[in-house]
């Protein structure tokens, strides 16, 4: 019968029979692995940890820094496929081939190296930081760089291997999933390094560290993300996958960017666990919904959601792809990024070195016989003429532009040199949408708002009371607000609005006929809000 690692800790005296029983009850408090546990609680390092592991699991422990590769066997493995898998494949001995691995436990890998490679596979153990070290410096001849860049990589994985950067890195990520944040700030400054946090689309600091830890602590995540480390003078882009408790990973998108302090670096957090949001759930009001319903239902044309970055566009066109998403029906979609994967649904990513634009993209689609088109952003003419031509020949498409109201959607197009007529053949709807913090239900203080209050968000008639957030908020949210739900206007084109949009007609105008025909406001939106106590006059004026 196999040991647990808890017990391998004691019998190795790496750990006392108390500090497992702590470490025990710290990995069940916060849904991780004992190795983590231990890791976090500074009992011991992560290397230890995969040494407990090795005797477990009757496994070697390679130390990579010290071995020498057989070139022979890197043509079994490509070298990004080799990071994607953080894997490195050492030597072969007739059908067998050995490969090191930081993570023995995940049997897809495993069978993927086998497919790969069509050998048997023979596992051997070693850190994560020194496999990607390995497939570094053993698939690249390092002829690219000089001597001075290749000293600086060296650094730079040197501190990125620090168990200290390591786990400040990990308790960051791990902080950032369980708050439900969107966004990552690791920002180097003038004598400090500072970490904020975006929740709710609202950013706040969430620590500051010592200036000496930004270049290992940048150099970790660069690491993580399959970024050059050597490089520090352009931006860079990558991602990767962070485990924040058993059968929980995220996946997380780095962006790096100089500046003379050392590089900033932004993370996106995409928690795929929660799946797409149902449309039913993101704050439509009951007409509304069933307008919007039978817009992206109309077989042909044009369905476009805009404002301004994150508000929310990107989720609403995934709720509503999801709900069209039925087997008779063939959905493609390009995207920058992919945030989030979709069951059912051709999904591809812009690629502007590879020539893989949203134009590019856009006409290779009407060859593949699609019945819904998804392009990710109206960017530039050549894009809306492809998408309209889409529309004219039967498809549906849905996009996204930045405009502040629906009606400013149409000036926007023209301007970009779109003829007005073929606007009014091929709209058949407009969403304008924000997102707006909810109050905690759980700690809102009931209050009797001033007049000045009201007549900011023009409200100055109303005489009810509303909700404001408390100072200090709870348990249950921290800041006195909890989640988001959004702020719809839809503007569904008629005769009399197509009639202005031909004459080259002002956002005004539309707007005037819009609002004569029933079309509810933002603005009317987040009144409501305020009357039903969901979010606070504060909030409105933040957004609005």
């Amino acid at each position: 019968m196999n040991r647990t690692i808890g017990q391998i800790l004691v019998n190795e005296r790496m750990l006392t029979n108390e500090q497992v029983e702590t470490a025990l009850e710290f990995k069940d408090e916060n849904k991780c692995f004992i190795g983590a546990a231990c890791v976090q609680l500074g009992f011991l390092e992560a290397n230890q940890i995969l040494e407990a592991l090795a005797i477990q699991l009757y496994l070697p422990m390679v130390n990579l820094n010290h071995m020498n590769i057989d070139s022979d066997v890197l043509d079994y493995i490509p070298q990004e496929r080799a990071r994607d898998l953080k894997i490195m494949p050492l030597f072969e001995i007739g059908d067998q081939l050995t490969v090191a691995v930081s993570d023995p436990q995940n049997i897809q890998v495993v069978d993927t190296i086998r497919k790969m490679t069509n050998k048997q596979v023979q596992l051997a153990l070693s850190t994560e930081e020194s496999i990607l070290w390995a497939i570094d410096g053993n698939y690249s001849s390092g002829a690219a760089f000089g001597k001075e860049d290749f000293q600086q990589g060296a650094d730079a994985m040197e501190e990125a291997s620090s168990e200290e950067n390591i786990q400040i890195a990990d308790s960051i990520m791990v902080e950032a999933a369980r708050s439900g944040t969107s966004d990552v700030h690791i920002e180097p400054g003038d004598g400090y390094l500072q970490v904020r946090f975006r929740k709710d689309g609202v950013l706040d600091k969430f620590s500051t560290l010592p200036p000496s830890r930004t270049a290992g602590l940048v150099s970790r995540f660069k690491v993580l993300a399959g970024i050059d480390i050597a490089e520090s003078r352009k931006p860079q882009d990558g991602r990767f996958q962070q485990d924040i408790s058993k059968d929980h990973p995220v996946d997380v998108r780095v962006s790096t960017y100089p500046t003379p302090y050392g590089e900033k670096v932004v993370m996106r957090i995409l928690d795929q666990s929660k799946g797409v949001t149902n449309l039913d759930k993101l704050g439509f009001g009951k007409s509304t919904l069933q307008q919007w319903k039978s817009a992206y239902t109309s077989g042909n044309g044009i369905v476009l959601v805009t404002g301004p970055t994150g508000s929310g566009k990107s989720t609403t066109l995934y709720a509503t792809l999801s709900r069209i998403n039925t087997i008779d029906q063939h959905i493609i979609t390009i995207e920058d990024p992919i945030e989030y994967r979709l069951k059912g649904i051709i999904q591809a990513q812009v690629n502007e070195r590879a020539g893989m634009t949203f134009a590019a993209a856009l006409r290779s689609m009407l060859r593949q016989d699609p019945d819904i088109i998804m392009v990710g952003e109206m960017r530039d003419r050549e894009t809306i003429e492809l998408a309209i031509r889409a529309a004219l020949t039967g498809h549906l498409v849905f996009s996204t532009i930045h405009t502040n109201d629906a009606a400013s959607t149409y000036t926007r197009l023209m301007d970009m040199g779109t003829d007005p007529f073929l606007l009014t053949t091929t709209i058949r709807a407009i969403l304008a949408q924000r997102l707006i913090r909810k109050l905690c239900t759980k700690c809102r203080v009931r209050y009797s708002p001033t007049a000045k209050d009201l007549d900011h968000i023009g409200m100055g008639d109303y005489t009810g009371v509303a909700f404001m957030p408390s100072k200090s908020g709870c348990k249950s949210c921290g800041d006195g607000y909890s989640g988001r739900s959004g702020l719809y206007e839809l503007l569904i084109p008629t005769l009399e609005i197509n009639e202005v949009v031909k004459v080259g007609g002002n956002s005004e105008d539309i707007q005037e006929i819009a609002l004569e025909q029933g079309m509810r406001t933002l603005k009317d939106a987040a009144q409501d809000y305020v009357k039903k106590g969901i979010t606070s006059i504060e909030e409105i004026a933040r957004v609005l």
